[in-house]
């Protein structure tokens, strides 16, 4: 993804508010019944001539929650770090 770390928290944060916090590695995201870990990890950033993209890892478990939820949520999450168009 190309995102920082703290980019990636303030787009979770303006959906998802109080929702979100700062847990051990990364961020957790609690709502519905649903509690998922997203593990950050800054990788290096990609550089087009004088363009340079920043590079982040994002893995997420699922804490808690049954699969269809977690999904949904998952969803979210995924339309709220898009950005640009195409």
């Amino acid at each position: 993804m190309s995102s920082t770390p703290a980019e990636f928290q303030r787009a979770l944060n303006l959906v998802f508010g109080d929702a979100v916090s700062e847990a051990s590695g990364g961020l957790l995201l609690v709502e519905g019944g649903v509690r998922l870990h997203f593990a950050l990890q800054s990788e290096k950033a990609l550089k087009i001539g004088a363009l340079q993209l920043a590079s982040l890892r994002v893995e997420i478990s699922v804490l808690e929650g049954d699969a269809a939820a977690a999904k949904q949520l998952v969803s979210r999450v995924d339309r709220a770090t898009q950005r640009g168009g195409g």
